[in-house]
């Protein structure tokens, strides 16, 4: 066994009483197959095919600790919001849910039951066991296995059947830690049927030393419900996140993953999106702002199982300095699943020459009445346009931030929120002028500067 995965198992095998003491019911159940499949088949190498781009083991290498005792930071260590954005607002301090309070009473007048794992033990056993670690099983992933066995609790979203909730619900993650910490997160969503809701996920970071963070999200879009997930990466470079998505979508639901990194250190985001009903569509959709050592691997696979879905895949990078940034697509249309209509773009912009990135969009189709396209893109920036902007008399600094920030906008563009997009274009202009070390007065997480 890989000496980074064994440290865990040892120290699961000392201290399993203390973390299954700490946690609800439904989480320890999962826990045996957990460590089975972990003892069994081991961390993935980079031999794996969905982690050739990303090595596991050397980010499970330090030796982090964990909050097996649940201590709760003080409340004002976390602050985020988004000017002029309103929003239903849960803090999650390492993994740790912070009391929810008066956020519960107020969201649920808007059609979503927020709990802890904890709480929802009591208040909603049988969703909670319904739905926790349940779509992950067509496809073990080990990784999804370690938070499996170490998570101590998370989040339950249940948006209530035919709910249009007013006001979107922002999930605030913190890490400040002084030593290294790994952080185990869990997070499950579910849309009941002809529902509508819209979650903003902002992960930030400012511990003096090494994180890493596993979180598993779960999702189940019901039939004719919409989700929107607007996800926001602003860390810092000693911050590692690797994230499991799962989605089951059904008949004519739609499912939109956005996500936004702008600082980070190694970064790994996997999707599988279940497309079971007829007529649902996803959008995954990402803008990376990348430089000095980032690492950023996206690492997708959408599977069409129903007649008449579609799906979308739309990744774009600016990176400098010794940045990577690594897309791997694959769309699977299963035999029936006719009239499938898909689409993979992976565009890359490289404004150093020790950028680099690995793109590899897939097709694996077994149905005959469909219509599906990829593509991927590396290059540098357009010389004839940065002529013709210096022409008429944009200097070259400026021309260059105005062509980086069009690469990026169409993914900007694309996000439902006014204010969000408004906050978003700022932090990008202000991470390509290298000022993504400016504090916003308000909270100093996020790197906004405000005058």
């Amino acid at each position: 066994m890989n000496a980074a995965l064994k440290q865990y198992i040892d120290l699961y095998a000392q201290q399993s009483d203390l973390i299954q003491r700490q946690a609800p019911a439904v989480l320890n159940a999962a826990r045996h197959e957990a460590l089975t499949l972990l003892t069994d088949k081991g961390l993935p190498t980079r031999r794996t095919e969905r982690y050739k781009y990303t090595d596991a083991a050397a980010m499970l290498a330090p030796d982090y600790g964990l909050n097996l005792l649940r201590h709760k930071p003080a409340q004002s260590e976390t602050k985020c919001a988004v000017p002029g954005l309103r929003t239903h607002t849960v803090y999650v301090a390492g993994d740790v849910v912070m009391p929810i309070g008066e956020t519960k009473d107020t969201a649920e007048a808007d059609g979503i039951l927020i709990y802890s794992m904890a709480e929802a033990q009591t208040a909603i056993p049988e969703v909670l066991e319904t739905h926790y670690n349940c779509l992950s099983t067509d496809e073990p992933d080990a990784l999804t296995a370690l938070n499996t066995l170490l998570a101590q609790d998370g989040l339950v979203v249940v948006v209530k059947k035919g709910a249009k909730p007013q006001l979107p619900l922002q999930i605030v993650n913190t890490a400040s830690t002084r030593t290294p910490a790994m952080h185990n997160r869990r997070l499950i969503v579910i849309c009941e049927a002809q529902s509508e809701a819209t979650l903003l996920i902002c992960d930030h970071c400012t511990a003096n030393a090494q994180t890493l963070t596993t979180q598993v999200s779960e999702l189940f879009i019901g039939n004719g419900a919409r989700l929107n997930i607007y996800g926001i990466e602003e860390t810092s470079a000693r911050c590692n996140r690797l994230h499991n998505i799962y989605a089951r979508q059904e008949a004519e639901s739609q499912l939109t993953l956005c996500d936004v990194t702008l600082r980070a250190g190694l970064s790994r985001t996997m999707a599988n999106v279940d497309l079971r009903g007829e007529r649902a569509e996803t959008y995954l959709l990402g803008a990376i702002v990348a430089g000095g050592t980032q690492h950023i691997d996206n690492n997708l696979l959408v599977r069409h199982q129903a007649i008449g879905c579609h799906s979308e895949m739309l990744y774009k990078s600016v990176l400098d300095d010794e940045s990577l940034a690594a897309f791997a697509g694959k769309v699977y249309v299963a035999q029936g699943a006719q009239q499938t209509d898909s689409q993979q773009t992976s565009a890359n912009l490289c404004v150093s020459p020790t950028a680099r990135v690995l793109t590899q969009p897939m097709l694996e189709i077994y149905a005959d009445d469909v219509k599906c396209n990829h593509g991927a893109t590396v290059g540098k920036l357009d010389e004839a346009a940065l002529l013709y902007m210096r022409q008429r008399g944009i200097p070259e600094a400026d021309a260059r931030l105005l062509l980086q920030h069009a690469f990026v906008s169409e993914v900007i563009q694309r996000i439902g929120l006014p204010a969000l997009r408004d906050r978003l274009t700022t932090l990008v202009d202000q991470r390509f002028r290298g000022e993504s070390d400016a504090h916003c007065a308000g909270c100093g997480l996020c790197g906004l500067k405000t005058e």
